[in-house]
């Protein structure tokens, strides 16, 4: 595969992941169950007056701070996933608000069930953007190196962190409902069992760093797979 054509797929991949969060953002405000990370995200847009998008981008770049210090690799796919989902669930926001396609739901059931709808659409969303293998997202990278040096599988690495933001982000002012508890009780084995669906194995991936992605593209470097 040409080099070119290569990074065109793994873009479309990245891109098509983080639209898929940034849709299942949506529904989980519109349903009261925003995940762990988005309940922060939302705090922090209530104290700061700044948009659900705009602290999604605040949280992601602080993040990146803690993923240096860890030493992951700063990936293209990092970078590109601090600044789009947040800009992509803004834009799906505002487009929900003017087009009134979903409104706020007070049933119960609906709740647990577009629950689990927004949780389907963020693994599959984390598992093409991560499978792209250009960087991991910085919320994400934490959640990897956990599952490197813990012998817990990613879906308990993912509960105990994500339970943790939970609680921080309700203590802000982040909105919680029924579908947060749903998000960071089942969030971790749907999201195992997607990766599992497409036999991807996170602790076996090798991430682009933006130096992998340079030297690649300047011919001085080939590719994972043709090494």
């Amino acid at each position: 595969m040409n080099i070119p054509r290569r990074y065109f797929i793994k873009l479309c991949r990245i891109l098509l992941g983080f639209i898929l969060i940034a849709l299942g953002v949506v529904v989980a405000k519109q349903s009261y169950c925003l995940a762990p990370w988005n309940v922060l995200n939302d705090g922090i847009s209530h104290t700061f007056s700044v948009s659900l998008g705009t602290a999604n981008i605040i949280v992601g770049t602080s993040i990146l701070v803690i993923d240096l210090f860890l030493r992951e690799k700063l990936g293209i796919g990092m970078i590109l996933n601090i600044w789009l989902i947040g800009v992509f669930t803004d834009a799906f926001m505002a487009l929900n608000r003017f087009l009134s396609l979903m409104p706020k739901i007070e049933s119960v059931p609906l709740q647990v069930l577009f629950c689990m709808l927004a949780l389907t659409l963020n693994a599959f969303g984390i598992y093409f953007y991560m499978s792209a293998r250009m960087g991991a997202g910085p919320r994400d990278t934490i959640v990897v190196f956990f599952t490197k040096h813990l012998p817990l599988p990613v879906g308990a690495c993912k509960l105990l962190l994500e339970a943790v933001v939970c609680f921080t982000g309700w203590a802000i002012g982040g909105e919680v409902g029924i579908g947060s508890l749903i998000f960071v009780l089942c969030g971790g084995p749907i999201l195992q069992s997607v990766f599992r669906l497409f036999h991807f194995d996170v602790k076996a991936v090798r991430n682009e760093s933006i130096v992998d992605t340079c030297q690649i593209m300047t011919g001085h470097a080939q590719p994972p797979e043709q090494q």
